[in-house]
């Protein structure tokens, strides 16, 4: 028996997070990608995505050890998602991936209206 604990994380469920706009509103990604589910995937240049949007802000080691689980794990098979303006709404572990594993593209589908909030800024 190793007498040293052992670190886990949280299983990993992209259903349960959600996408914010930036201006206090958010929106479940599950309600995001059944939005999505007809629609038809493109190829979309990794060059014309917004890399300069800052995520997992605050992250320590752990939770950074976590979200390079979710890179490697990640699906590039399952298209990302853009919001109703072109921002990713779903997808930043995959672009993440697409990017180390040097790809131009990535499928990617876009919603075409924007839905109402789960959650709307106070």
């Amino acid at each position: 028996m190793n007498q040293y604990p052992k670190l886990t994380f949280r299983d990993i469920d992209p259903l349960q997070d959600y996408y914010n706009d930036g201006l206090g509103n958010s929106w479940s990604v599950a309600r995001l990608v059944d939005a999505a589910k007809e629609l038809e995937p493109f190829d979309m240049p990794i060059a014309g995505i917004d890399l300069d949007a800052k995520i997992w802000e605050g992250s320590n080691m752990f939770m950074l050890a976590f979200h390079v689980k979710k890179v490697n794990e990640a699906d590039l098979s399952s298209p990302i998602i853009l919001d109703w303006n072109g921002s990713v709404a779903d997808g930043r572990h995959r672009i993440i991936k697409a990017i180390i594993q040097g790809k131009r593209t990535i499928k990617a589908v876009r919603l075409q209206h924007k839905l109402e909030p789960d959650r709307e800024a106070s």
